[in-house]
């Protein structure tokens, strides 16, 4: 027995679970994760925490916490947990509506989402959220503590973080890899103005590609959601700029541009050309790619005003 492995395989439910009851039983565990997501100390009062809440249209949050926030605002937090499995297509921008819907329907007055990761899944995602935060620093926490169950905490979290190193490779998928590659080769090389993202491996449903028209400005990001036929600019964290944004692109006549909040987040979207992902090669569809190309850099000009 000594020579096994204290556990056969930790799933990512089983990592939700662990959150679940440090959330509902620990308060100091719930007031430092809290903080760390909003990125500021919080004196919060939590009210709850749910495991694998779905919806029927917009899908599933693996975790939702509900919270008082010092100001007496009731906030949540919709929490996306990943050890090794791939994103499902704009898992992201699905966790940030159903937070909408969320305050539509009087659950909560505001909302973080936050994908919760080891550190090198969080170094390849290009899915959208507000906020990302590692395993390793949920290890950190447990570590300061010399109690047994803190010490059983972190061992175990580290052992998802093994698992994660072990899976990677296994998710990448080389199609949607290479015409990604193709993609920014060729932004790169005909408009390195729109600062395209570094190439990496992919998998299947990560169709996003990312332009950084700012590059010292990572909160500020156009991104042409493929399958979602959308040319989108994300302004993360700036919904206080809500109505500059909005005087911004008022007078835009060259595209039919949608300005709307998004969670914490503000977008300016339009509406991109039908790509066939599953039966197309870059090459075959180069003409919809320049058209969408040319609609980003007409919403960049308006950017750089």
């Amino acid at each position: 027995m000594a020579q096994l492995n204290t556990y056969l395989n930790i799933s990512e439910r089983d990592v939700d679970l662990l959150l679940l009851e440090e959330l509902l039983v620990s308060e100091p565990f719930a007031i430092w994760f809290v903080s760390a997501i909003k990125q500021q100390p919080s004196s919060i009062t939590i009210i709850g925490a749910w495991h694998s809440v779905s919806d029927a249209l917009l899908g599933e949050s693996d975790l939702i916490i509900k919270f008082t926030s010092e100001a007496g605002v009731i906030e949540a937090i919709l929490l996306e947990n990943k050890i090794d499995a791939i994103a499902q297509t704009e898992q992201g921008y699905r966790y940030n509506m159903r937070g909408v819907k969320g305050i539509t329907q009087n659950e909560w007055a505001a909302f973080i989402t936050c994908l919760l990761a080891p550190q090198s899944y969080l170094d390849r995602n290009t899915e959208p959220y507000d906020v990302e935060i590692s395993y390793e620093q949920v290890i950190a926490f447990f570590q300061k503590n010399a109690d047994i169950r803190s010490q059983y905490r972190a061992a175990f979290l580290q052992e998802a973080v093994e698992k994660n190193r072990r899976g990677y490779q296994s998710v990448v998928c080389l199609r949607m890899t290479e015409f990604a590659a193709a993609y920014l080769n060729f932004v790169a090389s005909n408009h390195p103005e729109l600062n395209p993202e570094i190439a990496k491996p992919r998998a299947a449903g990560h169709d996003w590609i990312h332009f950084y028209p700012f590059p010292n400005q990572k909160n500020i990001v156009i991104v042409h959601q493929i399958r979602g036929q959308r040319i989108k600019v994300i302004y993360h964290r700036q919904l206080s700029r809500y109505d500059e944004i909005v005087d911004k692109f008022a007078d835009a006549v060259d595209l039919p541009l949608d300005v709307k909040p998004s969670g914490k987040s503000v977008t300016v979207s339009t509406e991109a050309p039908f790509i066939d992902l599953a039966n197309s090669t870059f090459e075959q569809v180069k003409e919809q790619i320049r058209q969408a190309i040319n609609s980003a850099l007409i919403i960049k000009n308006y950017l750089i005003r």
